[in-house]
């Protein structure tokens, strides 16, 4: 329903044609969706935790001390993850990077990108990291916890209209290194951070290495192999100090 809200608010603004995020149309309208979309997830989960379970907003991996340094960090982390997936792929001829997109459109919507993408990805990781995680850790335990809330978090990427199988692959493996960051740092804002930045550079990386169109490239496949090698790094740390790990309430 949220997204069917968000398709008619930007609908007025595409003229129902598809337009890149790196145009003004594009921008503004994914702009307003996300934040009728995203928005309305927030809403609806912080109802809950605060109306039904009785507990702060805070408790959702959001109270950890030293926030501030864990969102810049694992921003940094997440910018130099999507630049070193895009250097992989061009130095193992996977994909070129090309001129199809004006480099000042690209510095033009840059600002709103870094906005947008941190607000969708914190967002996902409020819900998926923070509430749901922390409720499967007491129910199933750490690994079950972190491999339920992985699938159900690709399965959201089935509404990736683009390249759905890997949108799909790429959510799931995320999901288990996000799982395990979580609970290894005690605390989402961090992968917040990661998240977001990721997000971000992705925009610009598939601009300058699929020609401006969205779809299967090296770039991708890269990306996924990056980020199945983070997840088994956060394994081994999540593993070494599981006896010390606790995931906030």
């Amino acid at each position: 329903m949220l997204g069917r809200l968000a398709w008619i608010v930007t609908r007025p603004i595409t003229q129902g044609s598809e337009y890149p995020l790196w145009s003004l149309r594009g921008a503004v309208a994914s702009a307003l969706g996300d934040a009728f979309l995203f928005g309305g997830l927030l809403a609806l989960v912080t109802w809950r935790v605060v109306h039904v379970e009785h507990r702060r907003f805070a408790d959702l991996g959001l109270a950890s001390p030293g926030w501030g340094r864990e969102l810049a960090r694992g921003y940094a982390l997440g910018l130099a993850w999507a630049v070193a997936a895009l250097f992989i792929a061009v130095a193992a001829g996977w994909a070129a990077v090309s001129g199809g997109v004006r480099q000042s459109a690209l510095v033009a919507f840059t600002p709103l990108w870094m906005v947008v993408s941190v607000f969708q990805a914190g967002v996902e990781e409020v819900i998926f990291r923070g509430w749901m995680l922390s409720l499967l850790v007491r129910r199933r335990g750490p690994c079950k916890a972190v491999l339920i809330q992985a699938l159900l978090f690709g399965c959201l990427h089935l509404l990736v209209d683009a390249n759905t199988a890997l949108a799909v692959l790429h959510g799931l493996v995320f999901g288990v290194f996000a799982g395990l960051h979580a609970q290894y740092r005690r605390g989402i804002w961090g992968v917040i951070g990661i998240h977001g930045a990721y997000n971000f550079a992705a925009i610009p990386i598939i601009a300058v290495s699929g020609g401006g169109r969205y779809g299967p490239a090296g770039w991708h496949y890269a990306a996924v192999a990056l980020t199945g090698v983070g997840a088994s790094v956060a394994y081994i740390l999540f593993k070494r100090s599981a006896g010390h790990v606790r995931f906030p309430r």
